[in-house]
């Protein structure tokens, strides 16, 4: 059997090229949240190409935008992210530890991302000290940029024990007080307003709706299906869909305005994004987003997720609206 890291000759002697089979071997994730098909390290420039073929056999295509389908934002960054892992195991010579995401900055969407398209995620590592490690990246699809990124991520050996709720079953938490009231709109409403399907519909309920808020609930099951492909022996929401949730939840609150039926809200932008403690199955997210900024076409808001009384994750979003497309 031949080995699936290539060594590439020549002017480019110092890259390597990792392989389907070489790429599982390295990265924990497994399918169907393993965002890389291919790796290029670049050593000398502490640099990771990442390629990714995007096709409609994927199964958040049913549930992202069905009849208009993109790869969701999150997703992409998911891929430069994964990117990044690979870098850490070859360039830092760390093969054991899990590596956590912790910030998320400057992260601007520019271009959808279609099946048929390859994604290439191109990464640099700026420096790591401290068990963290930070990263620049851009996306690109046919030598066109569709999004850029900085992100750090924490590099442990283990999960950190403070991380696991001693609770066997916290209350969700609003405003520091129990939340006791039942839903103002339940997932039959939710999936009125937005268009988000299985199994990529991150909100379950909706328990405040303000002139600039809404409070917003999701269980966590060990049944979805990120859990099968995002640190499979760490059962952990990835961060990228925490986010993901907030968005959602932020899409709930001005997609139910008269004035925006039948359009879809883009995401455009990430910033500030810190992620504080895990989520794992059996918790309840409680999802707090408040409007910071509304235009006709342009939105931003901050949102933060609490597991009981704990902050596990806050972000500041910003989004298009445009014409929902007419069914064909």
């Amino acid at each position: 059997m031949t080995d699936p890291a290539i060594a590439v000759t020549g002017a480019a002697a110092t890259e390597i090229i990792m392989d389907y089979d070489r790429v599982h071997l390295l990265l924990p994730h497994r399918p169907p949240l393993l965002m890389i098909d291919r790796v290029r390290l670049i050593p000398a420039e502490k640099r990771a190409i990442g390629l990714k073929n995007v096709t409609m056999n994927e199964p958040y295509f049913q549930g992202h935008f069905p009849g208009n389908p993109v790869l969701p934002g999150v997703l992409i960054l998911e891929a430069m992210i994964q990117t990044s892992g690979a870098a850490i195991r070859q360039f830092l010579d760390i093969q054991n530890d899990v590596a956590f995401l912790r910030t998320l900055d400057n992260i601007k969407f520019r271009k959808p991302v279609l099946p048929g398209d390859r994604l290439m995620s191109d990464v640099t590592l700026e420096r790591a000290r401290n068990g963290l490690a930070k990263f620049r990246a851009t996306a690109s699809v046919r030598d066109q940029q569709v999004a850029q990124a900085e992100f750090t991520v924490g590099l442990r050996a283990n999960v950190p024990d403070h991380s696991r709720s001693a609770d066997f079953a916290p209350s969700p938490v609003m405003d520091a007080a129990p939340l006791q009231t039942a839903p103002i709109n339940d997932i039959n409403r939710i999936m009125n307003i937005i268009p988000h399907r299985y199994p990529f519909i991150l909100v379950d309920a909706v328990y405040f709706m303000g002139a600039d808020r809404i409070v917003a609930l999701k269980n966590v099951t060990g049944n979805e299906f990120f859990f099968n492909g995002h640190f499979p022996k760490y059962p952990i929401m990835p961060g990228t869909l925490l986010v993901e949730a907030i968005a959602q939840a932020g899409a709930v609150f001005i997609l139910d305005k008269p004035e925006n039926k039948g359009k879809l809200a883009y995401f455009m932008g990430v910033e500030k994004a810190r992620f504080r403690r895990s989520v794992w199955p059996g918790d309840q997210i409680l999802i707090d987003v408040r409007q910071m900024v509304t235009r006709p076409r342009v939105g931003k808001a901050h949102g933060r997720i609490f597991v009981g009384p704990h902050l596990v994750a806050e972000a500041r979003i910003s989004f298009v609206l445009v014409d929902r497309p007419s069914p064909s």
